[in-house]
């Protein structure tokens, strides 16, 4: 059902309100800001600060596992040697999208959603950014998730003291402005108090030029498992607190039933300060009453508690198919056998993940063509990625080894194992035949350049020789 300008506010603006805890919850785990263990209300300042230290950063370890293999190294529009292929390659390149897609990619496995949008410059080009999910949102499309129904972005502005939203929907895009007289309103609240702009309504064809990477169930890769990396904290924080105690042991006077115990007055009647008297010392030496004697703690065994904890970062490396080495660092030392699994169910996330995206930026790039007025006639725009399951050179190589001893071209493993873009592959293959051919004179030359055995022979004797 159709929606009048004022009810798309209203519904986009409400919408951001609803998920902005949970996206500023999700960015404070991944910035080294995840919830505290649970305090008391009466903690002073001293306390929190102890409590930060027992935070780690397992959802930042998690995001950058997966993140670090979408990496996109090329597109191609019909073929790559095209005129629309190459315009591609260039809007790429001036909008840093090696970039940009790697922080919209990172906004999606941490919060679920990344968004790109396109716009045009005053000179007619195509202008294609990363758009943070805190001030963004847009309303997908029930059927084609990475298509946008409609979008809402809003700034502010210190200078003036205003509020920016920009809406698109319907085919229109229009400016509305508030009062920013409160500096944390935006933060809190979006809802509320807009004046449209006089003027400011301009048009636009087709969708919403909003491109949604929308990560798997919409959610960020540890969202589920917060309560988990929560009883990670806990438990450091209980062995910080085990550790602290124990700098200062704890003394106490213990006495027998048939002892009568220290005097609580001296001689004089004066109460007898006992913290003071037996205050410790390299030289001190007490003498005790008949009956009484000294009692101190003992040091706390924390094995159990570190066993306790490194089960647990087991747990959330499994549950998240995260390699465990990247979590626990003796953990780098594991069979080949064990490291396997794990290194594949990741690969098998990237490749999940890189399906998911492709279509987005697909449809990205054929708004920004269209942008720019370029003809399609018909031709597919595929963004490539690097392929999931080798990162480090040595991996790709070994791989790329076996590949070459099994038959594949040369070509197909520079693109499926060693993740050459498109055009590096047409450059390589360039420079190879100009080093065949360089090659092929230089032997041509040394062979016109070598005399015969007959010619040897029949050469005339050099004139004065004995």
């Amino acid at each position: 059902m159709a929606r009048t300008l004022d009810e798309w506010l209203s519904f986009l603006t409400s919408q951001m309100d609803k998920r902005a805890e949970t996206i500023t919850l999700l960015r404070d785990y991944t910035t080294g800001n995840a919830r505290l263990p649970e305090m008391g209300p009466n903690l002073r300042k001293a306390w929190r600060e102890f409590q930060r230290r027992s935070r780690s950063n397992a959802a930042a370890m998690i995001v950058d596992a997966l993140a670090e293999r979408l990496v996109p190294n090329g597109l191609t529009v019909g073929n790559v040697d095209s005129s629309a292929t190459r315009a591609a390659s260039r809007i790429w390149r001036d909008n840093r999208l090696d970039v940009g897609v790697a922080d919209a990619i990172a906004d999606a496995v941490t919060l679920g959603c990344g968004y790109l949008l396109v716009s045009q410059d005053e000179d007619g080009h195509a202008v294609i950014t990363r758009e943070n999910p805190e001030v963004m949102y847009v309303e997908p499309d029930p059927v084609r998730p990475w298509r946008a129904l409609a979008a809402i972005k809003v700034w502010r502005d210190m200078p003036s003291k205003t509020d920016y939203l920009v809406m698109w929907a319907g085919g229109l895009c229009v400016t509305y402005t508030r009062d920013a007289f409160d500096h944390d309103r935006l933060l809190r609240r979006v809802s509320g108090q807009w004046t449209l702009q006089t003027g400011s309504i301009s048009t636009y064809d087709g969708a919403v030029p909003v491109v949604i990477l929308e990560n798997k169930n919409g959610r960020g890769e540890f969202e589920n498992h917060l309560d988990l990396i929560d009883r990670i904290n806990w438990q450091i924080l209980q062995r910080l607190v085990i550790i602290a105690m124990q700098a200062f042991r704890q003394r106490a006077l213990r006495q027998s039933e048939t002892s009568p115990g220290v005097p609580t007055e001296d001689e004089q009647g004066n109460e007898v300060d006992y913290q003071k008297l037996f205050e410790p010392g390299p030289g001190a030496l007490w003498e005790l009453p008949p009956g009484v004697e000294i009692w101190e703690s003992q040091v706390t065994d924390i094995n159990q508690i570190l066993t306790a904890v490194k089960d647990d970062w087991r747990e959330l490396a499994a549950s998240t198919k995260t390699p465990l080495s990247i979590m626990l660092p003796d953990a780098a030392n594991q069979s080949a056998s064990g490291a396997e699994a794990p290194q594949k169910s990741l690969v098998d996330k990237a490749r999940d993940r890189i399906n998911r995206f492709k279509p987005a930026l697909a449809v990205m790039m054929v708004k920004a063509l269209q942008v720019e007025g370029v003809e399609l006639g018909g031709q597919t725009v595929e963004v490539l990625f690097e392929p999931p399951h080798a990162v480090s050179m040595t991996e790709k190589y070994a791989s790329a080894k076996m590949a070459r001893e099994a038959g594949e071209s040369l070509e197909t493993i520079q693109r499926n194992i060693l993740g050459y873009s498109p055009e590096q592959v047409a450059q390589d293959k360039q420079r190879r035949s100009e080093e065949q051919m360089a090659q092929a004179l230089l032997l041509a030359a040394q062979t016109a350049g070598t005399p015969t055995q007959g010619e040897q022979e029949a050469a005339p004797e050099p004139v004065g020789a004995p």
